[in-house]
């Protein structure tokens, strides 16, 4: 059984549609090289409510067991 990951990118911007996330999609890249399943990625804006719920639904969602 290999590792899972998913990737969350915290950016306002990126969130709201004004820049296109390219972090995200890097650190998924650089994560399946390392051979890892990246399951998910996800961007939220800069705001602990958001982040925590975010955290929430992936934990809950079974993708990050």
């Amino acid at each position: 059984m290999g590792y899972r990951a998913i990737v969350v990118t915290i950016s306002d911007r990126a969130s709201a549609g004004l820049r296109k996330d390219t972090s995200g999609p890097e650190i998924a890249r650089m994560l399946t090289e390392a051979g890892y399943e990246v399951r998910q990625t996800v961007v939220v804006p800069d705001e602990r409510v958001e982040i925590e719920r975010a955290l929430v639904e992936i934990a809950d969602s079974g993708h990050a067991e």
